[in-house]
């Protein structure tokens, strides 16, 4: 837990104070330095235009108060260098004499400029530290978000080797039991002994199938190594091996996309095939991938039981995600399905 520590109210009236205070005396020091030393060359520099270098100088500090500390400390700059002011250069000088219609007119500009300059800065500097603590707010959203986005995707990896993988293991383990079971029995029954047999190698197969699916997921760079068709066949493998699918397929030679585009293909097909194992209870798939020319053509079949497309399905973001993705990748996409005629879904991105 992190502790904030804020400076006193008091202590830090006392140090703009103190600021002031020496930012004046600064400046006031050069004003005596003419009287003890009229002959130094800096000196006479500065005092071939006195009233405008002095007048410069307590802005100066004014303004540098003001962005720096506050209204507070420059308010007090500017009263002070008033007085300084007059004390040094309004005759008699060296005296604190009556301010006179003479001499009112630029001393109250001077001090008004510096209100002015004092407030335009300190509302800028408000401004700028508003802005930076917005920044960081972002900052932490954006932090928040990745970790958020981290925590659902290992949610969602420990699921699907829950539901795939878990399974898969799980069952060649009772497949594996059962046929130690027949060789110990001494039965003559070689069929049940091929049976699960044959029942463990698919269960294999499905797993090792479902293992380089997820290990392509979680490795993104393997669709730019590898290729769009690559991923979509290790896809296709998966529903074959475990689901016993027929996948009616043509994806033809791999397209010419950027990266972005591609795995925004990958990710909709995963998606639908996802649907389509979880809800539309179909026994065959279609895949076609085509190169149209100018763009390319994802199409996505099925013949389950179908739904409506315009429906609401509360807690179901795979339409939506499915949408927004075609639409970042610069394409399109169509939905077409009714209750018992299964389901169309064709994508189209431009190259």
């Amino acid at each position: 837990m992190k502790h904030v520590f804020s400076i006193p109210l008091w202590r830090r009236y006392v140090i703009d104070s103190a600021l002031a205070i020496g930012g004046t005396m600064v400046v006031n020091g050069i004003s005596i330095a003419y009287f003890f030393s009229p002959g130094n060359p800096l000196v006479l520099y500065i005092y071939q235009y006195p009233y405008e270098t002095i007048i410069f100088l307590y802005l100066f500090v004014t303004l540098a108060l003001a962005s720096t500390r506050g209204l507070y400390a420059a308010i007090l700059a500017s009263l002070l260098g008033l007085t300084s002011f007059k004390f040094f250069f309004e005759s008699p000088i060296f005296t604190f004499a009556p301010i006179t219609h003479k001499n009112i007119f630029p001393l109250f500009m001077l001090f008004i400029s510096s209100i002015a300059i004092s407030f335009l800065t300190s509302t800028q500097r408000k401004r700028a530290l508003e802005a930076t603590m917005r920044e960081r707010e972002l900052r932490i959203l954006y932090a928040q978000a990745q970790e958020l986005a981290a925590f659902r995707e290992r949610h969602r990896l420990a699921r699907e080797l829950h539901d795939s993988v878990s399974q898969a293991l799980y069952g060649i383990s009772l497949g594996a039991h059962t046929i130690q079971e027949v060789l110990e029995s001494e039965s003559e029954q070689p069929e049940q002994a091929m049976a699960s047999l044959a029942y463990v190698i698919a269960l294999a197969e499905a797993g090792l199938a479902e293992m380089r699916a997820l290990i392509f997921e979680l490795r993104p760079e393997s669709l730019e190594t590898e290729g769009l068709v690559a991923a979509l066949t290790k896809q296709i493998a998966v529903l074959q091996t475990r689901y016993k699918l027929t996948v009616d397929t043509n994806l033809g030679a791999e397209p010419e996309l950027p990266l972005e585009r591609k795995e925004a293909l990958y990710r909709i097909t995963h998606e639908a095939l996802h649907n389509t194992v979880k809800h539309a209870r179909a026994n065959m798939i279609i895949l076609r991938l085509s190169d149209l020319g100018n763009e390319v053509s994802l199409e996505i079949g099925d013949n389950g039981r179908g739904f409506s497309p315009d429906g609401i399905f509360p807690g179901h973001l795979g339409l939506t995600s499915m949408r927004e993705r075609a639409i970042k990748a610069g394409g399109t996409i169509t939905i077409e399905s009714d209750p018992g005629k299964g389901t169309r879904i064709c994508v189209r991105v431009p190259k």
